[in-house]
């Protein structure tokens, strides 16, 4: 197995991981950190994508959606629109749902922003787009079908 399959498995592993602390963290009401963890989640599950087309990608921000979009384009399914939503979406928060910012002349922390519906929808867009990546996946023969 090259090592660009072992990278994509490992980083769906951990993906899968994430979405399942996600969950963990919404259910304890820390939702700062349902939402890390959700959008931690897809930016992995990309990366296991984009492991497969031999590109190694370290980096969390907005280039991510373009980097996708460009190595997928000659592939592109309509179910990919689900992990660009997801990325839109949870990009925002990277960085807002762990440190503090200035907004306005005013110092906000995640907990202060982040509520109950803006993690769960997180969640569910990170549900939605792990499932894309996880059907990709299995086409490729990098997980089985269980």
């Amino acid at each position: 197995m090259s090592i660009f399959k072992k990278f994509s498995r490992k980083y769906f592993e951990e993906s899968s991981k994430d979405l399942e602390r996600a969950k963990r963290a919404l259910s304890i009401r820390d939702y700062p950190q349902a939402l890390f963890y959700a959008q931690q989640s897809v930016e992995k599950g990309v990366k296991a994508m984009l492991e497969l087309k031999m590109k190694a990608v370290y980096n969390h921000e907005p280039e991510l959606i373009s980097i996708f979009s460009e190595t997928f384009m000659s592939e592109w399914r309509e179910e990919y629109g689900k992990i660009i939503e997801a990325l839109e979406y949870l990009t925002e928060y990277y960085t807002r749902a762990r440190y503090p910012f200035l907004f306005r002349g005013e110092v906000y922390g995640p907990s202060d922003i982040i509520t109950k519906e803006i993690a769960e929808k997180g969640i569910k867009l990170a549900e939605k787009a792990f499932e894309v990546i996880k059907n990709f996946l299995r086409r490729s023969n990098i997980i089985s079908s269980n």
